[in-house]
């Protein structure tokens, strides 16, 4: 697996990140909404970091930005990992899963629930991590892992 590290966001990193959003869902949002909207979405975009700028982190390999993860306000019962994107030539090498591992060994006491578009192949992924489909949308399957007993 290729090193990492995870940095907190910082303002700075805005662009970075709306960027490889875009990169990472602009695909599922063609799909099941229509067409990006680049308006639209910089706007949905902008709300969105107004709150979760405060549980950011990029990702950084090879001295360079690679990624992007966040999470939600958790709870005492439940744990919201939101984001997790990597420029396409770092996936499939071990960062994702292993971010997301250390994510949930912290929580582990929790429930863990996540969103994940219908099509996306991460689906895969969380349920090799012991996810289940608890509920869909149109768009998305809500995915839980129920805490360690």
């Amino acid at each position: 697996m290729i090193e990492y590290t995870l940095r907190k966001y910082q303002d700075e990193d805005y662009e970075f990140v709306y960027e490889i959003k875009k990169i990472c869902y602009k695909k599922y949002v063609d799909e099941y909404y229509g067409g990006w909207d680049e308006d639209k979405q910089r706007e949905m975009f902008a709300d969105l970091m107004k709150e979760d700028s405060k549980h950011s982190y990029v990702i950084i390999a090879d001295n360079k930005k690679i990624g992007f993860f966040s999470e939600g306000e958790d709870t005492e019962e439940v744990y919201r990992p939101n984001n997790l994107c990597l420029l396409p030539e770092y996936r499939g090498k071990g960062i994702g899963s292993n971010i997301l591992n250390k994510a949930f060994d912290k929580h582990k006491e929790q429930d863990i629930y996540l969103k994940v578009f219908k099509s996306n192949p991460a689906k895969n992924l969380y349920q090799r991590l012991g996810f289940d489909i608890c509920d869909e949308t149109k768009s998305h399957y809500l995915m839980v892992r129920k805490k360690e007993q």
